[in-house]
């Protein structure tokens, strides 16, 4: 009896492990293959985002570099009448924000949808609010896109990083420590 325990607890521990070398290997990849690796969104700037998105029922939000959808279903519990978007690339976090949109669907009535795309090919023209996240290099190739897709009235709200040639119509100080993530939120109009 003793070594059918030993023997099950093995495959459990092998099968725990090849599981963890796979998701590693996802992560990995995907943050080799993307100009921006994944990196969450402290929970502690959510409400801070919100406040800064100002969403209403008529809003298409979408959320550039997803990641595992936190963003997202955050503002869906404030708003579940706004559309929500998330563009992610990375397959690992891809598949953690499909996840949860799948978990949540019964007690979350939002409409949230998770796209696996580079977000530079995916058409931004209906977006009313966007959120980033985004290295200030990625954030200076989006510009060009923004401008010739967004509508005029589009906000955006960033994380930490902000354009190189375009300012911020407001900067919120979110009072975090010096080597915390997340310290500012720029708004922009477009």
């Amino acid at each position: 009896m003793i070594n059918v325990l030993f023997n099950v607890l093995q495959i459990i521990t092998l099968v725990i492990l090849l599981i963890t070398i796979f998701l590693f290997l996802l992560w990995s990849i995907g943050n080799l293959k993307n100009r921006v690796p994944f990196v969450m969104s402290s929970m502690a700037v959510l409400k801070d985002i919100a406040e800064a998105l100002e969403i209403n029922e008529n809003s298409v939000v979408y959320d550039l570099g997803c990641g595992d959808g936190r963003i997202l279903f955050y503002l869906s519990q404030l708003n579940q009448k706004a559309k929500y978007i998330g563009i992610e690339n990375n397959l690992f976090p891809f598949i953690l924000a499909k996840l949860r949109v799948y978990f949540n669907k019964k007690k979350n009535n939002a409409k949230i949808e998770i796209i696996n795309k580079d977000f530079f090919k995916k058409d931004l023209s209906d977006a009313t609010h966007i959120f980033t996240y985004l290295y200030p290099n990625v954030m200076d190739d989006l510009l060009l896109k923004f401008d010739k897709e967004l509508k005029g009235g589009t906000k955006l709200v960033s994380l930490s990083f902000q354009f190189t040639n375009k300012r911020p119509i407001k900067e919120i100080d979110l009072g975090r420590g010096r080597y915390k993530l997340g310290r500012k939120l720029y708004v922009y109009q477009f």
